[in-house]
């Protein structure tokens, strides 16, 4: 049996984190603990959350805003605004510091984890070959083959695919394979404030997955967004507050920032 617990989305909320790893701990022991990336962008404590992070010695995946470290405000990423793209990078960097920066900027697209011939897990961001084109749960079959199928339409060589990037959790078959969204641990987008996070258990045969929700002070994050100095505080406060996208449904990848 191979157990492997799973979360992503932090966005710097370490209370979140530290709940989140307290409920894993408690249902352990896990043979991996993977971080499916967007570490710290738009959070109060972006390296308390790295420093969390690399202490568990947890495989760790590259998300989008993690990405976001291996630029500059002239390298802006497409649809942000630069003055506010790079007045948030500065806050993120001035208190990261340098290691932890490029430690953001170099992480790994994806993880596998190898159980049994023709039924690995892969772990990705967003989607197998972007950090960018999300995996929503009302894509219909076809506009998954799009997303999913390699080339010349040849099926994946994965069973699983787990990720994270939209902040909200569910589980679909697709082509006799499992997506597992895992969720947000630090900025749920499904209605729930609580921490999301993920467990995969292969009993020998085949994949399981299962969520967990987990309870912690979503105030006392707001009140830091708020008078933390993190720029645009009020903004991301509001999004923790709301845990959903605000009408109408995003159309595209939800970026924070």
């Amino acid at each position: 049996m191979t157990r492997v617990a799973l979360l992503s989305d932090i966005h710097g909320n370490l209370m979140a984190l530290d709940a989140v790893l307290a409920d894993i701990a408690s249902r352990g022991p896990f043979d991996q603990v993977i971080v499916a990336g967007d570490l710290v962008w738009s959070g109060p404590w972006p390296a308390e959350v790295v420093d969390r992070v690399q202490a568990l010695g947890a495989t760790v995946i590259q998300g989008n805003t993690d990405a976001f470290f291996a630029r500059t405000p002239e390298d802006t990423p497409f649809g942000k605004q630069q003055a506010r793209f790079g007045e948030h990078l500065a806050w993120m960097q001035e208190r990261l510091g340098e290691a932890r920066s490029n430690y953001l900027a170099n992480l790994p697209f994806s993880h596998r984890v190898s159980s049994a011939s023709g039924h690995d897990l892969l772990v990705v961001h967003a989607n197998p070959s972007d950090q960018e084109h999300d995996l929503r749960r009302t894509l219909t079959d076809a506009e998954l083959d799009a997303l999913l199928l390699v080339v010349d339409g040849r099926e994946p060589d994965w069973q699983v695919l787990a990720f994270g990037h939209i902040h909200t959790p569910y589980q679909r078959v697709w082509r006799n394979r499992l997506l597992v969204d895992v969720a947000s641990a630090g900025l749920p987008m499904d209605g729930d404030p609580r921490a999301a996070y993920a467990t995969l258990t292969w009993d020998g045969r085949r994949w399981q997955a299962e969520h967990h929700r987990v309870a912690y002070s979503v105030p006392e994050v707001i009140h830091e967004m708020l008078y933390g100095g993190l720029p645009r505080g009020k903004h991301f406060a509001e999004r923790l507050k709301l845990c959903g996208y605000p009408a109408p449904a995003p159309q595209a990848a939800f970026v924070l920032g």
